[in-house]
């Protein structure tokens, strides 16, 4: 159970970054919402998108790099250097927003100027010694209007006189635009048997006016799941024993534990707005959830009973199968491109896959073409950017055909910006067309 949970956070850390990357669209009495007042705890200079936007970008401007911080990308690589959970990072125009357990702050990626830093009111989780930063993507959303990065942190409460002392999670919303904080939100999560450095949370994904919190234990035994309305920044529901993955269509997907230690899941869907529960699977383990597309999940797991496996490609309302994913991508990391595409990737090749039907649109390698399968770092808008040949190279997520060499191979891009793994670590360079 721990190493799939764990393999399942590595394995599917490109698809949550484009959805962080895409996501700009659109109970319990005793959670406290709160707005901020005040200035910032550091600079808050207007964000400006000063360069030009391509999209989806076909080069990158490889002699402008701006370096990001070391912490970004530490404990986050592999052995042979690749990389093997998501980057704590989402971006909007020019600018970086990088997460911590600590802090959140937005960087200027044409001058590497930190603009603005939002932190937690009060006492950040100790991350101990040896422990890796575990902050997830900060995630863009619209909030009253207004572009929003949310982002999510782990906090000691310490108590006074006789009230004891307990772990919550504060939400804070930075408006992406000027830096300046729009409200906090503290969630309080089930007293599970933890101390909170083995808490983890993570803001996974919105629909319309309605964003999902995941708060799980890092051993993957204990889940639960928050509701947010995002125009009246509060909690409108909670489900414990409910580990999120995904939102899509106005649905949060996931597992439902039905026992204490994760032993029998079951994948499950729920109304992002309202909590209400809108299909059940069947008895499961090793459940593992992302989105497909528009309106797909990809679910994957094993029946309880048999132990036979399953991969298919559901609607995320109704469960209702659309397409079982072919056997030779049953090992692949499959990454949304936010428009029309899936593109699969993973030892046995790559593929790209129709994301409303599921339909294989081509597949690589292909001996008869003499072409082999790229090593895919980033999927987006219809472009697929990796390696091959230890060269970047890009192919249409369409047809498969190669693109010009971009000069890079980005793990996260937008209109604007690239941000890629060199020989001096992270860096960000501006698209040049």
């Amino acid at each position: 159970m721990i190493s799939k949970r764990s393999a399942r956070a590595i394995g599917w850390w490109a698809c949550s970054a484009a959805i962080a990357m895409n996501a700009l669209t659109g109970c319990d009495s005793s959670t406290s919402g709160e707005r901020a007042h005040g200035a910032l705890p550091s600079t808050s200079e207007p964000v400006r998108a000063s360069r030009p936007v391509h999209d989806p970008p076909s080069t990158f401007a490889t002699d402008h790099a701006i370096p990001l911080p070391s912490r970004v990308i530490e404990g986050r690589l592999g052995v042979t250097g690749e990389l093997n959970s998501a980057l704590p990072v989402a971006l909007y125009k020019t600018t970086a927003f990088l997460a911590s357990a600590r802090r959140m702050q937005a960087m200027d990626t044409a001058t590497g100027q930190v603009t603005a830093t939002v932190k937690p009111q009060g006492t950040p989780m100790d991350l101990g010694e040896f422990n890796t930063d575990p902050a997830a993507p900060p995630l863009l959303v619209t909030s009253q209007g207004t572009a929003t990065v949310l982002t999510s942190f782990v906090m000691e409460r310490v108590g006074t006189g006789t009230q004891a002392s307990h772990t919550v999670v504060e939400v804070n919303a930075m408006n992406a635009d000027t830096g300046k904080v729009m409200w906090r939100l503290t969630l309080r999560p089930p007293q599970w048997d933890m101390s909170s450095s083995d808490l983890r949370a993570a803001v996974v994904g919105a629909d319309e006016d309605s964003a999902v919190i995941r708060v799980a234990t890092e051993d993957g035994y204990h889940a639960a799941a928050y509701g947010i309305d995002l125009n009246r920044p509060r909690q409108v529901w909670s489900t414990d024993k409910l580990h999120v993955d995904a939102v899509v269509d106005g649905a949060a997907v996931g597992a439902v534990y039905s026992d204490d230690l994760a032993t029998v899941q079951r994948p499950a869907g729920f109304d992002v707005a309202t909590g209400e529960r809108l299909w059940l699977g069947e008895r499961s383990h090793d459940v593992q959830t992302s989105v497909a597309g528009p309106n797909l999940i990809r679910v994957q797991g094993a029946d309880y009973d048999s132990e036979k496996k399953y991969d298919r490609l559901v609607e995320s309302r109704t469960s209702r199968v659309q397409k079982t994913v072919p056997a030779d991508i049953d090992d692949a990391a499959c990454t949304y491109d936010g428009q029309h595409t899936l593109v699969c990737h993973g030892p046995n090749g790559a593929s790209g896959l129709d994301a409303t039907n599921g339909e294989v649109l081509w597949k690589l390698p292909d001996e008869q073409a003499d072409r082999i399968a790229p090593d895919v770092t980033a999927v987006w808008h219809g472009r697929v950017y990796g390696t091959a040949n230890n060269r970047p190279v890009a192919l249409d997520a369409r047809t498969g055909m190669d693109l010009p060499n971009p000069g890079t191979a980005p793990l996260l891009v937008n209109e604007s910006v690239g941000i890629a793994l060199g020989d001096s670590g992270l860096a960000a360079y501006p698209t040049r067309s």
